[in-house]
């Protein structure tokens, strides 16, 4: 999984210098190329007030960290109006935090915690509709498509883990971890490219894109109540689905 996040803008990169020995002077003409490179900010949905610890215990106000990374994509556009796009966001690093641990009514404490991290990279692939024509300075467009989300390195912290496995706390559960599945889902995005002149093939790009991305969370705990403390877990889906704002620079040929 590392080497497909690594191959990929790599191999856009490698096609995209080799194109451009055949660079044209319109940047709007059939067949052209346009690669991009920028700045991404990930906004994830952080609604679930819920994060569950075990079938019973749960931490409340439930957030995630949002974070800044980068991005690469190559777009096609064969006849008019009509483009296809690949995009890769590199990995962001979240981190998770609960306001208190409760069991229905019961509030255990009303600490506030960082509760974890977790890692994701984005692989996106578009159909855009380019509404102008191809002289235009400015060129909006829309596009929708799919998206693989790879969660990675996920984790809990190591102060909630050591309160959970306080006994004090009264807790019928001890070494609890996390674990999240990837993500397939449709994506969409709007966006604008805005040439520096129209001779220029350099331009600059800005979009905000959503990704529907839903995972599988799993919480896996030792279960104290039980006779031998069995391993157990619990799992939910978790609707992840960031809003996603791109800024960067691109050329054309």
């Amino acid at each position: 999984m590392k080497k497909t996040r690594v191959l990929t803008p790599l191999a856009i990169a490698v096609a995209a210098l080799i194109s451009a020995q055949q660079a044209a002077a319109d940047m709007w003409s059939d067949g052209d190329f346009i690669i991009r490179a920028g700045a991404s900010w990930i906004d994830p949905d952080d609604d679930k007030r819920q994060f569950r610890l075990s079938d019973n215990y749960y931490g409340a106000g439930f957030n995630v960290d949002a974070d800044t990374t980068w991005n690469i994509s190559g777009a096609w556009l064969p006849v008019e109006h009509w483009g296809m796009e690949l995009m890769h966001i590199g990995s962001t690093k979240h981190k998770l935090g609960i306001k208190d641990i409760r069991d229905g009514n019961v509030t255990y404490t009303t600490d506030r915690y960082r509760a974890g991290r977790f890692d994701a990279a984005y692989s996106n692939a578009y159909l855009n509709w380019y509404p102008l024509s191809r002289d235009c300075l400015g060129q909006p467009y829309v596009g929708i498509g799919v998206n693989y989300t790879d969660f990675s390195n996920e984790g809990l912290s190591r102060k909630l883990r050591d309160r959970i496995n306080d006994p004090a706390l009264g807790l019928d559960i001890r070494n609890v971890d996390l674990g999240l599945g990837h993500s397939w889902g449709f994506t969409s995005q709007l966006g604008v490219d805005f040439r520096f002149g129209r001779e220029s093939a350099f331009l600059v790009n800005a979009a905000v894109l959503y990704i529907d991305a839903d995972t599988d969370q799993t919480i896996y705990f030792n279960d104290t109540s039980l006779p031998g403390n069995p391993r157990a877990s619990v799992k939910e889906k978790v609707d992840y689905s960031p809003w996603v704002f791109n800024l960067g620079v691109g050329y054309s040929f």
